[in-house]
């Protein structure tokens, strides 16, 4: 099969031909629980993906070589399209085929294009869950989306309106950035250059005063701001950390305002609520309530795709096999 294949940690995968997924691992050792092979259509590129490839992700490296991707569309045996994550190593989704946990797939709503859905899978449970399952989003609170401009941040600003935000404030570097954060339904869209204080005094006049709810997918110094203006009892969910491993938090604020960080990660959301969240993304995109431009490239041009992702192209992008 054809299939893209890493095999040096921080370099770009290369197309290659391999063997297809089979109960034996490529170094000898059985897959690890029931599983079953699935036809790709469509795999998902996620700034994770470029994560674990360089060898320094914080949930360790994993052996070399491996078919990189985490996510995908594909076909079962039994003819059903279904959303995949956590495909078994070394079979990843960049590839015609990948192998996943039985039954671990969620099936698409009728009527939904497997190239749109794609944007509803990891970028999609971030954004969502984080307000909703992890953040506690109550009616007319304020939030903050930090890397707004990013997939999970588009679909963050959208869907905080969705569940009853008062104000949504997105924060993007660029101006093309914050121009289709305020299309997209933000109030109102702040650069993240700057120092700690010159970004909180930005993010209390955007806000009025400081978020309720912070969803953090840039950490370094616009979530040590954030932290900082936050409203009594806030809570930031921390997503990603596009703009640093590391952040200049003080402790003191966050002592003096009761204020929460929440770790978050997909998979340590219940199947249910996961399977909730998708089917609604799905259903909202397919009435033209929630939108995420994707961009499906060629398998064939995975390089290209993987030196777009590490640029952030401010949309999802995909690979068709």
């Amino acid at each position: 099969m054809r299939a893209a294949r890493l095999t040096a940690y921080g370099a770009p995968p290369e197309l290659t031909e391999l063997d297809p997924p089979g109960e034996i691992g490529p170094y000898g050792d059985s897959i690890a629980g029931p599983a079953e092979i699935v036809e790709v259509l469509v795999a998902g590129i996620n700034p994770v993906d470029l994560a674990i490839a360089s060898g320094k992700f914080d949930a360790g490296a994993p052996p070399l070589p491996y078919v990189p991707g985490m996510e995908g569309i594909g076909r079962t045996a039994d003819g059903e399209i279904v959303w995949f994550d956590g495909s078994h190593h070394p079979w990843g989704s960049m590839a015609e085929r990948a192998m996943i946990g039985e039954g671990s797939g969620i099936t698409l709503p009728a009527g939904m294009d497997p190239r749109q859905a794609i944007a509803f899978g990891v970028a999609g449970h971030a954004a969502w869950l984080s307000l909703d399952w992890r953040g506690r989003l109550q009616d007319g609170e304020t939030v903050l989306v930090l890397g707004a401009s990013g997939s999970v941040g588009q679909i963050a600003v959208q869907a905080a309106r969705m569940m009853g935000a008062g104000r949504v404030v997105g924060m993007a570097r660029s101006e093309s950035g914050r121009e289709k954060v305020r299309d997209l339904g933000a109030d109102e869209a702040i650069s993240s250059e700057g120092d700690v204080d010159e970004l909180a005094g930005r993010i209390r006049e955007a806000t009025g005063g400081g978020a309720d709810l912070v969803i953090d997918g840039l950490w370094g110094v616009p979530a040590a701001a954030a932290l900082k203006a936050m409203q009594p009892r806030g809570r930031l969910v921390q997503v990603g950390n596009s703009a640093g491993v590391d952040s200049p938090v003080v402790a003191g604020p966050l002592r003096g305002g009761s204020v929460s960080i929440l770790g978050f990660r997909n998979f340590w959301a219940p199947r249910e609520v996961r399977v909730e969240a998708f089917e609604r993304m799905c259903s909202l995109a397919i009435s033209g309530d929630l939108v995420l431009e994707v961009e499906a490239m060629p398998l064939d041009d995975v390089a290209e795709a993987w030196d777009l992702q590490s640029r952030s192209p401010g949309r999802k992008l995909a690979l068709v096999p």
